[in-house]
């Protein structure tokens, strides 16, 4: 297997393993106030660690994620590119993914998890009920307001004011890679987007450049959370080898997760 070079975490980040069973490391938070985390290609950064995401095994990943942080279910969802929500209320894992771009659930022992490969993952916990979210934002998601919905749920799940959430956000394209059409520039500013706060501008023949993670912590700070409640991992997936991403690899891509867990300071 290619080895991977791992940069050393950004500040308030570590690697560590996701849970007390099965090894499987994951960059984490050192603040964010539930069990959560987001892999890379393999389990752990060991030479020979099985790899992570093949398209074809994500219930396989699902599994292991189970496995390695000790939970009752993993729940993941059918993603769209859109703004549904889904709130998870039951133990069991249904027999087919539920349709949507964002989860809430405060079971605790409970997990929800969102797989991507370039679009923007965001990690939403309230800190005393033990409610959580995971949403997943890609220019299209970010352009109908996914991160804002799941404020929104996770906030009335919770009984809580958006100000007590937390966010952290996961390993995406930055704004250094995320090169888009004029026609999607002007999606944004057709939907009321301040669009201009979070575009590059091309230089001579180029072509725009979107910072998707700007776009949507704006969009955490107009739903309530209060600006040190929200924690990036700063990395690009387009960058950093060691994370999948569409945009270097293609279709055949697999999948970078983001878990939360429910109830577990």
């Amino acid at each position: 297997m290619t080895p991977f070079h791992f940069s050393d975490p950004p500040h308030g980040f570590r690697w560590q393993p996701l849970g007390p069973a099965e090894p499987l490391e994951v960059l984490a938070s050192t603040r964010f106030p539930a069990l959560h985390g987001f892999t890379c290609r393999v389990q752990n950064r060991q030479p020979g660690a099985s790899r992570l995401g093949n398209r074809d095994e994500m219930e396989a990943d699902l599994d292991l994620l189970e496995r390695a942080s000790g939970v009752r279910a993993v729940h993941a969802l059918r993603q769209v590119h859109g703004n549904d929500v889904q709130v998870l209320r039951g133990v069991a894992r249904p027999g087919a993914p539920a349709v949507g771009d964002a989860v809430v659930t405060r079971i605790p022992g409970t997990a929800v998890a969102i797989k991507a490969a370039d679009c923007v993952p965001v990690l939403l916990a309230d800190p005393v009920s033990g409610a959580v979210a995971g949403a997943h934002a890609g220019w299209r998601g970010t352009l109908v307001r996914v991160v804002d919905a799941a404020v929104r749920a996770l906030a009335a799940e919770a009984g809580a004011p958006p100000s007590r959430l937390r966010a952290v956000i996961g390993p995406a394209i930055r704004s250094c890679c995320f090169e888009v059409g004029p026609e999607v520039v002007s999606a944004f500013r057709e939907q009321g987007h301040d669009v201009d706060r979070f575009t590059l501008r091309p230089r001579a023949g180029g072509r725009p450049h979107l910072d998707l993670v700007l776009a949507n912590c704006l969009q955490l700070l107009a739903a309530g959370l209060p600006e040190d409640g929200i924690e990036d991992t700063t990395v690009c997936t387009r960058c950093q080898p060691a994370f999948h991403s569409y945009r270097r690899e293609g279709p055949t891509v697999g999948r970078n997760w983001s878990v939360v867990v429910a109830g577990r300071q």
